[in-house]
């Protein structure tokens, strides 16, 4: 069964996107950058290479991000697949916190 983690978060897609495309950059990720459909991405996290799907889409004026493994790393537990998918959604979320407190300053 897929691992799945899902977060709300108040901020236009568009800036989810892109912090998830900068998060994946930060994370050395191979993936290719559509704005568009879900983004698919091999990533190495706590040493275990995995791929990757993430997705965002609109309720209003939040936007909800959508991280699921499609491909594990063999020897990753499913607790170990939380942990890897928490420490995602916690570096887009940091992330989105960052610019909106910059941009609330400027």
């Amino acid at each position: 069964m897929a691992v799945v983690i899902k977060q709300t978060v108040n901020c236009p897609r568009r800036m989810a996107v892109y912090a998830i495309f900068d998060t994946l950059d930060k994370l050395n990720g191979i993936y290719d950058q559509e704005l568009v459909g879900d983004i698919k991405a091999q990533i190495n996290v706590f040493d275990n290479l995995s791929e990757f799907a993430f997705a965002v889409t609109e309720q209003g004026d939040a936007s909800i991000i959508h991280i699921s493994i499609l491909y594990p790393a063999p020897e990753l537990t499913e607790e170990g697949q939380r942990r890897t998918l928490v420490f995602l959604r916690d570096s887009i979320i940091q992330h989105i916190e960052n610019e909106l407190n910059t941009t609330a300053r400027e």
